[in-house]
């Protein structure tokens, strides 16, 4: 190993934050953050709650190298990611790695991605495997990394020149669909988004379920009522933006959508409620309305 990488892998963190975003956290949320707070230079911790609870945030902000900033209200995701960027930027980091708050980082994710941004100039985000327990991220290995289309938020590792290039997270989406509303600007601007395949999270989305039937294993969200409203609104501004532009990745989007809410009609509970929130998405997209709903 050469010098120049030797000093490579120990100054990485020096040019890396790292955020994540907080709404109603519970206990956990600590012993996930602590699997990545020491790969990063410093820990963003942006809280969208709009009640605190404030024993378990003065054990948040007694942790090393955070800085914890709070609303006093939810201002949406694509909100606190930008803030997060904007001070990033301006206390000199090259890239940010984004978090959710129900995620559990390997500990070499922040080094394997710096290594790929390493190795490139057109890299705009790197992403891991998203892992859950019932295992439905395991696939045929096509090689240790690949070009990818679309990554979710949690995991990432995202270059802060492109990021100012790109234009930054789309505060109109609130919650919901901006990671993927990000990717499509990647994409827009000619920048690769890379995988790495044997670098799995740990990710808790939504409230996965396993059913058997037909001898096929399904796996509903379980999305509380209230993420159909933003889901639904937000995938036709999708829609709106860039159908025309990219019509096939954006198919792929919408028919993923469309199965999620097969399996919600399917097997999930709370369906009438769940429907009426698809309504009235749809309904306020129509109106233009943007921004916080509940």
């Amino acid at each position: 190993m050469t010098q120049q990488k030797i000093e490579t892998n120990i100054s990485y963190k020096i040019r890396v934050a790292g955020v994540v975003v907080l709404y109603h956290p519970d206990k956990d949320v600590i012993e996930n953050i602590s699997t990545y707070i020491n790969q990063v230079g410093q820990l963003l911790i942006i809280d969208n709650s709009d009640i605190i609870d404030s024993k378990l945030i003065d054990k948040i902000k007694s942790l090393n190298n955070v800085n914890y900033i709070s609303y006093g209200k939810n201002l949406g995701i694509s909100s606190a990611l930008n803030h997060a960027a904007k001070i990033a930027i301006e206390k000199g980091f090259k890239f940010l790695l984004t978090m959710d708050q129900d995620s559990k980082a390997p500990l070499n994710l922040v080094s394997s991605c710096i290594s790929i941004f390493e190795g490139s100039n057109n890299v705009g985000l790197v992403t891991p495997i998203h892992g859950n327990k019932y295992g439905t991220h395991i696939r045929p290995v096509v090689g240790k990394t690949e070009k990818v289309t679309m990554a979710m938020t949690s995991g990432n590792l995202i270059s802060l020149d492109v990021y100012k290039k790109v234009g930054g997270f789309d505060e109109d989406f609130f919650l919901d669909y901006m990671d993927i509303e990000y990717c499509f600007k990647l994409h827009l601007h000619h920048y690769d988004l890379i995988r790495i395949n044997d670098l799995v999270l740990d990710h808790n989305e939504a409230d996965l379920t396993e059913i058997s039937i037909f001898k096929k294993k399904v796996h509903p969200h379980n999305h509380k009522p209230f993420r159909w409203y933003y889901k639904t609104r937000n995938m036709f501004l999708l829609r709106k933006k860039y159908k025309n532009i990219f019509p096939e990745l954006f198919s792929i989007e919408f028919n993923s959508y469309l199965r999620m809410i097969a399996r919600l009609v399917l097997f999930e509970n709370y369906k009438i409620q769940k429907i009426n929130m698809i309504l009235l998405g749809w309904w306020d997209y129509l109106s233009n309305k943007k921004g916080k709903k509940f």
